[in-house]
């Protein structure tokens, strides 16, 4: 698969998956108008009112959750299917590890690492001699939900699966029990903007804010001297000035070599094929865990796990893949007492562990 488009052409490519992925994605920050004034005389009106919203209500649909953000607007939020039962939040401490501990895990044993000057896309350092890497990491976006990201946790937990999880601001702002469930588990945290806006199209200081904002939520959530040294661009848009910006803020910019397309929602079976198919030693995939309902990524994660086995590739967190890529500055230390190994998933289809590729494609 060839590497990333040029920062030229990622804007352009941005923009066709704005317009894939425009139902379930975050609408810009606006203030709601005020609420008309009751009428006399109106109850007809009323009542038709009040039956459109019941007969709307059960039918179902997305529903908008209105909350205030940190920067003091009103922001619309997406919630899924009405019917959908959200998964409680719940911590799940390593006991006796400490915030350096968990730091040094995340890549930051030797500080916090000095930001890359340029889009990462695959654990391969430009210009190394070394050999491609038998890794692979797994990367969710646009989360955490508490209608999706349990059930990603729950099975990356069982499996002692490691992966890298880029966050929403606004999400990390309403549900911070679930970014400290992923911290504490020993997951890498990366930024993922605060409400999914295209960066390369906003006004410098709204730009700021997207990077400032979410920082704070992220850091409020986990605790101030939490190392934050990871980004990624909504829709992978990001060309140097958003690159540099990232950079001022000690975050380097993270993309992918492989994505699932878990958006178009094409089922459990096409989505782990989509991603077998790309896989190369050293790759970054892209995966989602919000805002909408992934149960389509959760369902297809065993057999993509099944299928890395099989070709020898080992999930590994951002910061683990960048180090041993030998990127300058990244120094892991895993954490104490935390299981190691990833045992097989359970009730995997055969056919799953070796998947053939269709005729034609290289």
């Amino acid at each position: 698969m060839p590497d990333q488009p040029a920062h030229a052409d990622i804007a352009d490519a941005a923009t066709q998956r704005v317009a894939a992925t425009s139902a379930i994605t975050q609408q810009p920050t606006q203030r709601l108008p005020s609420p008309p004034q009751p009428r006399a005389r109106k109850g007809r009106r009323w009542l038709v009112s009040v039956l459109a919203v019941v007969l709307v209500a059960l039918v179902g649909g997305t529903t908008l959750l209105v909350s205030h953000s940190t920067t003091g607007s009103i922001t619309q939020i997406f919630r899924p299917n009405a019917t959908a039962t959200p998964t409680p939040p719940q911590k799940t401490p390593l006991p006796g590890v400490t915030m350096a501990q968990r730091n040094a895990a995340t890549g930051c044993a030797a500080g916090a690492p000095p930001p890359y000057a340029g889009l990462i896309n695959n654990g391969r350092y430009p210009g190394t001699a070394s050999p491609p890497l038998n890794e692979v990491a797994l990367t969710f976006d646009d989360g955490p939900t508490p209608y999706s990201t349990p059930t990603i946790l729950a099975f990356l937990e069982k499996t002692h699966t490691p992966a890298t999880f880029f966050v929403e601001g606004q999400f990390a702002d309403l549900w911070p029990t679930l970014v400290q469930r992923e911290w504490n588990d020993g997951f890498a945290i990366g930024a993922h903007s605060w409400n999914h806006r295209n960066l390369t199209a906003l006004a410098p200081d709204e730009l700021q804010r997207q990077f400032s904002a979410t920082m704070a939520a992220i850091h409020k959530a986990l605790g101030k001297n939490m190392c934050l040294w990871l980004s990624r661009p909504p829709y992978g848009s990001a060309k140097m000035r958003e690159i540099t910006l990232a950079a001022s803020y000690g975050l380097s910019t993270i993309n992918w070599d492989d994505s699932s397309a878990d958006w178009l929602r094409s089922g459990a079976n096409a989505i782990a094929q989509t991603v077998l198919d790309q896989i190369r030693p050293g790759g970054i995939v892209l995966m989602h865990d919000g805002p909408a309902e992934r149960e389509q990524t959760a369902q297809a994660l065993p057999l993509i796990l099944a299928g890395l086995q099989a070709r020898g590739l080992k999930p590994v967190t951002i910061p683990q893949l960048l180090q041993d890529g030998h990127f300058p500055g990244v120094v892991v230390h895993p954490l104490p007492n935390q299981p190691t190994g990833t045992p097989p998933p359970d009730n995997v289809p055969q056919a799953w562990v070796a998947p053939q590729r269709p005729a034609g494609m290289a």
